[in-house]
Order: structure tokens, then sequence, then C-alpha cells
């Protein structure tokens, strides 16, 4: 029997293969209506999220006041002991800058940020926080009373290697 040795052509394809690879945890974008988010479901379904990857979870509120996520933060915090949960109020698109020194502190430090918006600027918050965070996947989080969907929105293209 004779074992050949593959070539160094070979060697050095799988070598850049590895660099192309995504380095560490999948960086999460999950996104949810207040009314989703006041579900045992929902929260349980972020938290198994917040255990497998880097989670930011953003959340939408209907109401004029000040939307109030704190049922859903607590609900993490009691999941995940582990980890800070803590909330980033955005009001609207466009208000980056007022944000995003907080959230790189907070993302830098390990917690699990709860961006807070009005479900009117929603979507438009989730994609301007997924392409500063460079997140891998954008989710959208469904809940009823007795079971959470996840649906992804949104997945970053593998790298096409010839």
């Amino acid at each position: 029997m004779v074992v050949r040795e593959p070539e160094a052509s070979w060697w050095r394809a799988q070598a850049e293969l590895e660099q192309m690879a995504p380095a560490g945890p999948t960086t999460t974008v999950a996104m949810l209506h207040e009314r989703d988010a006041g579900t045992d479901a929902a929260v349980a379904r972020l938290a198994e999220l917040a255990v497998a990857d880097e989670l930011l979870v953003v959340f939408g509120s209907a109401s004029r006041a000040r939307p109030d996520p704190q049922a859903m933060i607590a609900g993490l915090r009691n999941r995940l002991p582990r980890h800070d949960v803590v909330p980033v109020h955005v009001g609207h698109r466009g208000s980056g800058w007022r944000w995003q020194a907080t959230l790189d502190r907070f993302l830098e430090a390990g917690r699990l940020p709860v961006v807070v918006t009005a479900s009117a600027f929603l979507q438009e918050v989730t994609a301007e926080v997924s392409s500063y965070v460079r997140a891998d996947r954008v989710l959208r989080v469904f809940g009823t009373t007795t079971h959470a969907e996840l649906h992804q929105v949104w997945r970053r293209a593998e790298p096409s290697v010839n």
C-alpha cells in the first residue's frame, strides 16, 4: 500500500480556508415587538441564543410613552445570571453617533445589550445596529403564550472560495 502526501498547494488552500472561517461565536441580532417580548417562551429562546451566540436584542414598543422592556430584561437576567443585560435607548434611525459609543462599551465588556426603540423604527434601527456591529445574522422573534419562533431575516454571505 502506498500512502501519498497531499500536494503543497492543497496545504496552502487549507490554510487559506481556515483564515476565512469565522473566528469565535456568531454575532446575532434578534428583533422583536413588545407584544412578542412578554412571553416566557420568547425570553427562553432569547436566553438560548445568548448562550450560543454573541447576542444583541432590538426591542420595539408601540406605546407612545417611553418604551418599557423591563419585564423582558428581568426575564433575561433571571435566565442568564452570568450575563449583564442592559438597555440602550435609541430614538430613531440616523441618531447612531448618540448610541454607538455606549453600545461599543457594553459589547466590549461582554454585556447583553437590549436596544430599545419605537415599533415604527424597529426595522430601520435593527438594520443600522446590525450593520454597525457587523452581525452574522438577524432573527425576528415571534412569541405566543406557549412558544416562540425564530425566523431568519438576513444572514451574512459566506466568502466564496474558488
